[in-house]
């Protein structure tokens, strides 16, 4: 099981709803979650629903910044060095991440781990 904490403020919670409601207005497909929850016995905690987009582009809002909140972008990539190529392209990076059905791209992981700066 995975639990979710609130996010730190109200504040916090209403950037995070803010970048959604971005996501969807630039045209990426919300597939699950994105908005607010109540959780029982901490009514006074900021929740806002895991949230998934696909079809995100690398240009856009909820792909370029930092949200601070539960949501996950995916965008596709044809070529590994494209994927690289959109990692890196951000002034952000706490962290970073490739998931892929090719399992012989964990062959170039060393690459991979080398070549994103996060």
């Amino acid at each position: 099981m995975t639990d979710v904490g609130p996010a730190i403020s109200k504040k916090q919670k209403e950037m995070i709803l803010s970048y959604i409601e971005a996501g969807k207005q630039e045209g990426a497909t919300l597939v699950c979650g994105g908005k607010e929850v109540k959780v029982a016995g901490c009514e006074d905690g900021y929740f806002v629903e895991p949230t998934i987009f696909t079809n995100v582009t690398n240009d856009m809002k909820i792909a370029q910044e930092e949200i601070f909140g539960p949501v996950l972008c995916l965008i596709r990539y044809a070529e590994l060095d494209e994927a690289i190529k959109m990692a890196n392209d951000s002034i952000y990076g706490l962290a970073a991440g490739v998931w892929t059905r090719d399992v012989n791209i964990f062959a170039k992981g060393k690459r991979v781990r080398r070549s994103i700066k996060c």
